[in-house]
């Protein structure tokens, strides 16, 4: 019965939060723009000048630049390429979140929700991250993958496949279940594992 209310309510929710997500998405994006600003420019000096936000999407400058239809470096093009990003790819995992924890009914429901937020923006950020590795590899090529701390290509192809298609879906459901600890639907999920677990 509790599960039954928890998959009706998560439905009936879904629309409002991906309606409040889907109007303010640059909002919930930027934090995780931010981080993956900051990871890139770090770790890839050479490669990535700065990331920004631009409505919905992030604005990934290179440190890269084309003349002649060659790729040169920025100072010898004398301009610089820019990949934008639609951060809506991943920043929907908080609309499926927040539509899980409100159905849930766990208690101290808002600072669950920020304590979620957080872990989504780090993930968000990594699957950024995957996302600006694949398109760096189709553009740039060699010079991306010869770069130091740079993985191989079937290592940013796997984890752009695992952090844009799976780990949106998948992050907001691990966080949820952590989160309904000592919650009545976790109780009534617990004796159904025991009962099943003593038959067996």
């Amino acid at each position: 019965m509790l599960m039954r209310r928890q998959i009706v309510l998560t439905l009936a929710l879904m629309p409002i939060t991906f309606g409040i997500w889907y109007a303010a998405g640059s909002l919930f994006a930027a934090p995780a723009v931010w981080l993956c600003d900051v990871l890139l420019s770090y770790l890839y000096p050479s490669l990535i000048d700065t990331a920004g936000l631009q409505g919905a999407n992030m604005q990934l400058v290179t440190q890269f630049g084309k003349s002649g239809g060659q790729l040169l470096t920025a100072k010898e093009a004398g301009n610089q390429i820019a990949l934008e990003i639609n951060t809506l790819l991943v920043s929907y995992s908080i609309a499926f979140y927040g539509a899980l924890l409100m159905a849930a009914n766990v208690q101290n429901s808002l600072y669950k929700f920020s304590l979620g937020l957080f872990w989504l923006w780090l993930i968000m950020a990594a699957g950024l991250a995957s996302i600006a590795g694949k398109e760096l590899l189709l553009l740039i090529g060699g010079p991306f993958l010869n770069t130091s701390l740079v993985p191989p290509a079937d290592v940013i192809a796997l984890t752009y496949q695992f952090n844009v298609l799976l780990m949106p879906s998948l992050a907001p459901v691990f966080l949820w279940f952590w989160q309904l600890r000592g919650s009545p639907l976790w109780e009534h999920l617990a004796a159904d594992i025991n009962r099943a677990s003593s038959r067996a």
